[in-house]
């Protein structure tokens, strides 16, 4: 009974639970209300948001980083202090003057 239990707490938990930015995507569907860059410094999609450099903060865990979503559009992308902290093929690093390291593809932006 104790397994079942934690198990559908943990089903729920997951099923309450949205893309958040840097995650894998293939379509913005996969993203919520953000978008999914598909470029070569995000492979395997990235779930980003668009913002404005001075504006508005992005979400917690994020920074608005010039040219991320295309040029001269400039987007948030997850911040990182290390590569572990990014997922699997990203590094950690200073990107377009971001005023904290973002997690990108190997090749950077």
């Amino acid at each position: 009974m104790m397994l079942r239990i934690v198990t559908l707490v943990g089903l729920l938990g997951l099923a309450g639970c949205g893309a958040t930015i840097g995650d894998a995507c293939t379509t913005a569907k996969d993203c919520g209300s953000g978008l999914c860059l598909n470029r070569d410094f995000t492979p395997g999609g990235y779930c980003a948001l668009g913002c404005v450099l001075g504006g508005a903060a992005c979400p917690a865990g994020s920074v608005c980083v010039d040219d991320a979503v295309g040029r001269d559009s400039p987007g948030c992308l997850r911040s990182c202090r290390s590569s572990l902290d990014c997922r699997e093929g990203y590094i950690c690093r200073t990107e377009r003057s971001s005023p904290t390291p973002v997690c990108v593809g190997p090749e950077g932006i």
